[in-house]
Parts: structure tokens; C-alpha cells; sequence
């Protein structure tokens, strides 16, 4: 079965349950959304989704298999896996590239700069960038070694809606290329531009 499926996946520490019966399917080159509030476990999907974490209970596939962190593209997610404020745009691609033992990564890191527009910043440090370009810089760091499916972490943070419209023009082109994106969001106005919806905590899934 082709793209994401969660079926039946619950999710609990300890003894506090995050949710329960979170079930969807987001089929490939579609944008979904995990929407709701801060603190209802929305990084968590992105995180089974990549198989960083295991649900407690229920099952989660990737194109009708166990998640690989070696197929997936996780971007940045704030206290968990950011992007290190100290290293250049430029100097984050590459070293993604080669975590991934990218074959020329160099020219995989050029052909992102370009495709993102991060020639002008990719000697600049990521704490010293504009919130676009942190977002662009975030979603060529998922991108360095062509996964189908891309997980994006609130990637609305920081922008004015100008500056969300290019983001989500970005996002669109890549599904409408045919890869599967995943995002989490806090927005309603987010989340009705994309293809599915997951909400949390209930676990209320709808196309709008």
C-alpha cells in the first residue's frame, strides 16, 4: 500500500495517554497536516513516521512498510533535532549530505542552494537568518538525499503570510512533483490548504 498509513496507533508515556486510534491515510504527492494545539503529541507522528519512535500500541507503514529513517527526509524540530545555530547554511547542507553519504554531495548541496534560493545566505550562520530562509534552509536539510517523503514541523513558525505563501508554494511544488508531505500545524489556515487533516487530540481526520 502506497503511502502513509496509521492505523489504530496510540501513544503514551508512562502512564499519561497522548492519544488513541489516531488512523489516516495520506496517499503519495499529497501535503497532510497534523493540527492542534502545542502539547497534544503532533512532533510525535512526525517522529513514528520516520521510525525514531515506535507507537505504543497500533501500526504506522510507509509505502506498505515499517518506516526507514534512510528513506524519509525528517526536517528540523525544535528541542528535539534543530538546526545548529553556529554552522552556515552552506556547511549544514553538507553535512546532512554526507550523513547520508550523498554521492557528490557538493553538487547536491548547489543544485539546493539554487533550487531554494540560499545562494545570497549559504555563508551565513542559521541563527543570523531571516525566518524564510531558516524554513528553506530546514526543507533543503530534509531534501539532501531525495526522499519520497518529507516531514515538516511547524513550518509556519515565524513567517508573516506573505512569506507562508512562498513556503507553502514550495511544499505544493514538491507534491505536485509527486513526493508525500507530512507537516504539523497550529493553524487552522494552515491546515485547510493541505490535502488531509489530522486533528489532536482527538484524532478527527477530514479533506478539506
Amino acid at each position: 500500500m502506497s503511502g502513509v498509513l496509521f492505523q489504530g496507533v496510540e501513544l503514551s508515556y508512562g502512564r499519561h495517554q497522548i492519544y488513541r486510534n489516531l488512523s489516516f491515510r495520506l496517499a503519495n504527492g499529497e501535503i497532510g497536516a497534523v493540527y492542534g494545539p502545542s502539547r497534544t503529541g503532533k512532533s510525535s507522528v512526525l517522529l513514528m513516521a520516520s521510525g525514531h519512535l515506535l507507537p505504543t500500541k497500533g501500526e504506522v507503514q510507509i509505502d506498505g512498510k515499517k518506516p526507514d529513517k534512510k528513506r524519509i527526509g525528517l526536517g528540523p524540530i525544535t528541542d528535539l533535532s534543530p538546526l545548529f545555530d553556529t554552522l552556515t547554511v552552506e556547511e549544514h547542507l553538507l553535512f546532512q549530505a554526507r550523513l547520508h553519504h550523498v554521492s557528490q554531495a557538493k553538487d547536491r548541496v548547489q543544485e539546493l542552494l539554487g533550487d531554494y534560493q540560499l545562494e545570497a545566505v549559504r555563508k551565513y550562520r542559521v541563527k543570523d537568518l531571516p525566518h524564510l530562509e531558516q524554513f528553506r534552509t530546514g526543507l533543503a536539510t530534509a531534501l539532501v538525499h531525495k526522499p519520497a517523503l518529507v516531514l515538516i514541523d511547524e513550518p509556519e513558525r515565524g513567517l508573516t503570510n506573505e512569506e507562508w505563501d512562498i513556503a507553502y508554494a514550495d511544499l505544493r511544488k514538491l507534491s505536485d512533483a509527486g513526493s508525500t508531505v507530512l507537516l504539523t500545524t497550529v493553524l487552522q489556515q494552515v491546515a485547510d490548504r493541505c490535502d488531509l487533516v489530522a486533528a489532536l487530540p482527538e484524532g478527527e481526520v477530514w479533506r478539506p
